[in-house]
């Protein structure tokens, strides 16, 4: 019966052991991943950013009162990306 008990303490006391080694590493990657996940998204949303013609075209007044006077809704959004309008400048 002791013998049991004795077993049992001590196979938990060498996966507490195993355990604590474990989760601090597991943190630590946990938290590395969402920081390159972010960094990523970050770039991302750059490039999409980026790819806002607006700036470029012939209708942009570059005023912060009417930015485009064909579409000023959409204008320097996501919506002007694949703009009908654009013309370079």
């Amino acid at each position: 019966m002791f013998g049991i008990i004795n077993y049992l303490i001590e196979a938990i006391g060498s996966i507490a052991i195993l355990l604590r080694f474990v989760f601090p590493w597991l943190l630590v990657a946990l938290c590395g991943w969402t920081i390159v996940s972010a960094i990523i998204d970050a770039i991302n949303r750059a490039k999409q950013m980026h790819s806002i013609p607006c700036t470029n075209c012939r209708f942009f007044t570059n005023d912060y009162r009417l930015k485009c006077t064909i579409h000023p809704h959409i204008a320097n959004t996501e919506g002007a990306i694949d703009c009908s309008d654009y013309r370079p400048n």
